[in-house]
């Protein structure tokens, strides 16, 4: 065979075989340049569902405060109304209570009251202190049967200090006292009432 056309094969053979190997890089390229951008999407699609579940678990914390503030909003709304409710009714109760100063029950109660409050008492001789007001139903006359009653005596003592209804006894040396005033009656059992007026009106 002539040199030229062995040349010539030789060329042939290695112009093939690079190509061969040309086409083995590029195919090997493709192949890396696809697992690339594979791991790229599959990287692309977890920070997606990352930052979905974080964006959603961060909606409902949101969602959960709302409601969390919402509900304490509705108790403490609940409770003012009700606070409303209660002062208002014991603001009745204390317009009841003057009322039935001009009533015969209260010139009844007035001397059943003082002798009762005498009786847990030792000594002999008492103040009976309440508003001026009250002088119209304490008299001179009142103290002085209720006194005889009792065994005691009992002077009068106006106190403008002190708010109308009821009385305030003290033994002579001020150790002891006894306030029956419808203020004081009405603040020893404030709890008590407190809790049954809000079992009457609401149940609980």
């Amino acid at each position: 065979m002539p040199l030229y056309d062995q040349v010539e094969l030789l060329c042939q053979a290695i112009t093939s075989q690079a190509k061969a190997e040309v086409d083995q890089v590029l195919a090997r390229a493709r192949e890396e340049a696809d697992r690339r951008l594979t791991e790229a999407e599959a990287r692309r699609q977890e920070a997606v569902a990352r930052t979905q579940a974080e964006v959603e678990a961060q909606a409902r914390l949101d969602a959960r405060s709302r409601i969390d503030r919402a509900e304490l909003e509705g108790k403490r709304q609940v409770s003012q109304t009700k606070e409303t409710w209660l002062t208002e009714v014991f603001a009745q109760a204390q317009a009841r209570l003057q009322a039935f100063r001009d009533t015969a029950g209260y010139r009844d109660w007035l001397p059943a009251t003082l002798l009762r409050a005498l009786q847990q008492l030792e000594g002999e001789d008492f103040r009976v202190m309440a508003h001026p007001e009250e002088e119209k139903w304490l008299t001179p006359d009142l103290l002085e049967e209720v006194g005889a009653a009792r065994g005691c005596h009992l002077a009068w003592a106006p106190d403008p200090d002190l708010s109308p209804g009821g009385f305030v006894v003290i033994r002579a040396d001020g150790r002891v006292r006894i306030d029956q005033t419808f203020a004081g009656i009405i603040a020893r059992q404030r709890e008590t009432l407190r809790a049954e007026t809000a079992r009457q009106l609401w149940g609980a």
